[in-house]
């Protein structure tokens, strides 16, 4: 198989993966962005006219969910890369590349995109058990995938095997503890202790491992 040929088919499962993760992007951002009319509009005259448009029960999820996305974007992008485009470039390139783990990695990274459309309609606080339990879903996924890759010889960073672990132990440990263990109203009122608790934690996580991976993630 040529380059030119390889290039266009991997290009091809990047333009469905970020189709899918682009409209989850722009379904956040609508989400989070207050629906108006233009006549009940106030001026913008001072810095909580500016913010008015924004729901502040969405705000957090939001980051969060901006966050998780650019990784799993650049490093999905970066990985596709080095499997399949940079051997082609090798003084002596492989002969075959397998069509049946292409199209794996392409549903495994369509799926991903659709769980992250699945957390843009899960922003709000009060959802924020399905916000992270979606998260913690789609931490196991990929690691199941980074497992098989990395099984199969394939170009896939061992930390991103920890970065996953790690995540679904964290998320998955204060859900049952705000479903088990603490006794409030269910319905009716916010634990915001674990709200708090889960989404500083997964703040900092993100922030943390993104600059860790960070010369992986953009060094081509």
């Amino acid at each position: 198989m040529t380059v030119d040929s390889m290039t266009e088919i991997v290009e091809n499962i990047q333009s469905i993966y970020t189709i899918v993760l682009a409209l989850a992007i722009a379904e956040a951002f609508n989400q989070a962005i207050k629906e108006t009319k233009p006549r009940a509009e106030r001026h913008a005259t001072s810095l909580a006219h500016w913010l008015d448009c924004i729901h502040p029960s969405r705000f957090v999820s939001l980051i969060v969910f901006l966050l998780l996305a650019a990784p799993f974007f650049q490093g999905n992008q970066k990985y596709l890369y080095l499997q399949y485009i940079e051997p082609l470039h090798q003084a002596i390139p492989p002969k075959t590349i397998s069509a049946a783990w292409l199209n794996f990695d392409c549903l495994v990274f369509t799926l991903e995109a659709g769980l992250f459309f699945v957390m843009s309609r899960s922003l709000s606080a009060r959802r924020w058990q399905q916000f992270y339990a979606t998260i913690a879903v789609l931490m196991l996924i990929d690691f199941g995938w980074a497992w098989l890759e990395r099984w199969r010889g394939a170009a896939v960073p061992r930390e991103w095997l920890w970065f996953d672990i790690i995540a679904v132990m964290m998320l998955a440990g204060i859900i049952v503890l705000d479903r088990f263990f603490i006794r409030y109203e269910r319905g009716k009122e916010l634990n915001l202790y674990c709200y708090w608790g889960i989404s500083i934690v997964a703040i900092l996580g993100l922030i943390y491992g993104y600059f860790y991976q960070l010369d992986y993630l953009i060094e081509y």
